[in-house]
């Protein structure tokens, strides 16, 4: 049983050092404007954005999928699908607070199907209560124009449910693990935004904003952990949020999408290699 989903989507909950902790994106604020998990990022150590050309690993555009067999086994798998759904309730909420309800209300049903569907039998085996309801509810206020706070209220219940599942991944968790998803997060964001660049629309951008704030906030918990354990390794994923950042700054698509996408590959590439050498 394979889970396909679209590029932007492999993301990771984080757990440090094998202790269960709780992800900052569970209590962040629906006002795209106010970035409590950026600020506290970019208040860290991290160098310049990295530099590059047209070019980096990765490309753009592409599948990205979720074994649940695998997540079955295997922590980095598991918290990866969790986060996957986190990623789309956090840019759909955005946006819904925004004033783009059709992007939001879409962003709330895609991981029903595409991801809760195929991963509650795993969720369930590791003793996750199902939160398929909460979901339906988001999904459902946002089809209905509910206010946005209401919405807001709604996506941020189904992000506190991820918490908890997040607390059930097999084995141990270790700074590397986190390391290695956080990096591949940042890689995935870094490809959206050349599939954004290329279009008017805004579901690419906000595809690309949701797994940018995903991977903030797992930094956030994370990062402590990865610095401790490979301080350069810590600094290249640094370095990388940061320029994702400025490239994804609100839920709302920018007129011109200014940042550079051989540089945001080419940090990415860095980002992926440093995390390859944690254990």
């Amino acid at each position: 049983m394979k889970l396909t989903t679209r590029l932007w989507l492999g993301v990771g909950v984080s757990v440090l050092a094998g202790a269960a902790t709780a992800p900052a994106f569970a209590d962040t604020a629906a006002d795209s404007t106010d970035r409590p998990v950026q600020v506290a990022l970019l208040a860290g150590q991290g160098g310049e954005g990295g530099e590059g050309g047209e070019g980096g690993e990765g490309g753009e555009g592409g599948e990205g999928g979720v074994d649940p067999a695998v997540a079955a086994r295997d922590p980095a798998a598991f918290l990866t699908a969790l986060d996957v759904i986190a990623a789309h309730y956090l840019g759909a909420r955005d946006a819904y607070a925004a004033g783009a309800a059709d992007a939001a209300a879409e962003m709330f049903v895609h991981p029903i199907s595409e991801i809760y569907v195929d991963l509650e039998p795993v969720l369930a085996e590791r003793g996750v209560p199902s939160f398929l309801k909460d979901m339906e509810d988001a999904s459902a206020q946002a089809a209905a124009r509910a206010p946005a706070d209401q919405v807001a209220k709604a996506a941020n219940g189904v992000l506190a449910k991820l918490v908890e599942a997040g607390r059930k991944a097999p084995g141990g968790v270790t700074p590397g693990v986190e390391a290695k998803v956080v990096a591949d997060l940042v890689d995935r964001a870094a490809r959206q935004y050349g599939t954004a660049a290329k279009e008017t629309a805004l579901e690419p951008y906000l595809d690309g904003y949701g797994l940018m704030l995903a991977a903030a906030a797992r930094a956030q918990t994370a990062l402590p952990g990865i610095e401790a354990a490979d301080a350069a390794a810590g600094k290249e994923l640094r370095t990388a949020l940061q320029m994702l950042t400025q490239a994804y700054p609100t839920a709302t698509r920018p007129a011109k999408l200014e940042a550079q996408h051989g540089q945001l590959l080419a940090q990415a590439s860095k980002a992926k290699l440093a995390a390859a050498r944690l254990k």
